[in-house]
């Protein structure tokens, strides 16, 4: 400890000599869930840059932070093993440079806009069953079926168990074709199986002998499998247009430009190709990388709102004077609302002040080299942490206030937004390609909200969050009062068909 404290090649990095001296505190921060907590206070105190354990350092200045993810896009740190699946890379956890780009290059068509279009439709679906359960919960025709949502006061909603429940829906229905049947039931086996398999990766990244005590389960993977199997044999009659039979058209495709040829299977995996494994495990790693997102996200957009009236009065005469044509009771389109401005400044908001990516980026470092002057040796983890950018007055001034016209050029009271200051899906090679789709998801859950009820703030509510992999609220539950709002059509009538 000694050694590392004093004698180590990062040890003139600032930071606490006791902290950096052993990976036992990292350990604990991360395993107490409140990690997020630790990097800005090591950072008020210690400045931009701090070493946190003996071969770690959190970076927190602009400049290199896009130096680590963007301009020199350093390989992704070797913690990411810990989210293989079956010892398989994937888009989330792949290191191979050349992997992840092969792999990105044959999945991104299927996150760009015209292709997520069609995936309009099944998101409309789900949004029309959350307007059905929250409609009946507030008519008193039905109970809320989730444990923190049943002995609430009339006129409130537990909005954060829905936002849960509705993006696992999401998921299931643009994905794997079904839907899991959360917001109605909350009872399927497979977001129990992803929340171990999330906590389980999390703690075998930090502790990796962790695998050989709690090894991996595929019960998760299972479920892709058997999604897999039963479209492919389903034939023409069972062909969705969602994302897993974007994958099994791009794999028939592959191979029919490559002759039919199918070489050996982990071979084909290394080199990016779509063998069934592939799309099985890219599969369930969309489950993992968009339910929480989304639905934390949407959360905190609508906590933002409630507490700011102004605001949300704001956006809904936005939303109103577009979706004004639309006939009677029907959800409004994409098309409708993909550029309204106020919308997604108060997205972009949100995402500021409470990213999912508070634990930092963390980039292995593949060769010695100085950045900014800073010495770090090969081997040494840089963990980018844009959350510090976002809420530095440096680049946001009034960083601390919730501000949606920020982003929006003619009515923002402060200079534009610089560039590489905010990082919502990351950046560089390696950012998140579900993009387009979670923003998607956001517009128009959010604008179905806002248009079909009122919503008031009920105040003394606990907002802290516990993360590992994603934040989440630590009591599992935000109220908000809620009733449907005058003139709007009841959900039972309501349109899930997009009006294009």
């Amino acid at each position: 400890m000694i050694s590392n404290a004093f004698f180590h090649p990062l040890a003139p990095i600032p930071g606490n000599k006791l902290i950096a001296s052993t990976h036992l505190f990292e350990g604990l921060f991360f395993l107490s869930g409140r990690v997020h907590h630790f990097f800005p206070l090591a950072h008020k105190l210690y400045g931009k840059v701090v070493r946190v354990a003996p071969n770690i350092v959190s970076v927190a200045d602009k400049d290199m932070i896009r130096e680590i993810l963007v301009t020199t896009d350093y390989p992704k740190s070797a913690v990411y093993q810990a989210f293989d699946y079956d010892g398989h890379e994937n888009l989330f956890s792949a290191r191979n440079k050349s992997l992840n780009k092969n792999r990105r290059r044959l999945v991104a068509p299927a996150f760009g806009l015209q292709y997520l279009q069609s995936l309009e439709p099944l998101i409309h679906k789900c949004i029309s069953s959350l307007l059905q359960e929250i409609d009946g919960i507030l008519d008193g025709s039905r109970t809320a079926k989730n444990k923190t949502s049943k002995a609430l006061p009339p006129g409130q909603i537990n909005i954060y168990s829905f936002m849960i429940r509705l993006s696992l829906d999401i998921i299931g229905e643009t994905i794997f074709g079904q839907s899991f049947e959360m917001v109605k039931d909350d009872a399927h086996p497979v977001p129990q199986q992803l929340e171990k398999t999330i906590k389980r990766a999390m703690t075998q990244a930090l502790i990796p002998w962790m695998k050989y005590v709690d090894p991996f389960d595929s019960s998760f993977l299972d479920f892709g499998a058997a999604c897999v199997k039963q479209r492919k044999a389903s034939g023409e009659e069972g062909r969705r247009a969602d994302l897993l039979q974007y994958l099994i058209d791009a794999q028939a495709k592959e191979r029919e430009d490559s002759d039919g040829e199918s070489g050996d299977e982990r071979e084909d995996m290394v080199y990016g190709k779509l063998t069934d494994k592939v799309i099985e495990v890219e599969a369930c790693v969309f489950l993992i990388g968009g339910a929480d997102t989304s639905s934390i996200i949407m959360t905190f957009t609508l906590m933002f709102l409630v507490k700011h009236p102004d605001k949300l009065s704001k956006l809904r005469s936005e939303l109103d004077f577009a979706t004004a044509t639309n006939p009677y009771g029907s959800l409004p389109t994409y098309e409708q609302i993909r550029k309204l401005p106020y919308l997604t400044g108060c997205i972009n908001e949100s995402m500021r002040l409470n990213p999912t990516i508070t634990l930092g980026i963390p980039r292995d470092v593949d060769e010695d080299v100085v950045i900014n002057n800073y010495y770090f040796p090969k081997g040494t983890t840089l963990f980018a942490h844009p959350l510090q950018l976002h809420l530095s007055e440096e680049y946001f001034p009034q960083a601390d206030k919730y501000i949606p016209e920020r982003w929006i050029p003619d009515e923002s009271p402060f200079p534009p937004v610089q560039d590489f200051t905010y990082y919502p899906f990351s950046a560089g090679s390696r950012n998140c390609i579900g993009k387009n789709l979670a923003m998607m998801e956001l517009r128009l859950v959010l604008a179905a909200l806002i248009l079909t009820y009122d919503m008031e703030l009920v105040p003394n509510q606990r907002e802290d969050c516990v993360q590992y992999l994603t934040p989440s609220l630590a009591t599992g539950s935000y109220i908000i009062k809620m009733k449907r709002r005058h003139g709007a059509q009841s959900s039972d009538h309501r349109s899930c068909v997009s009006t294009y």
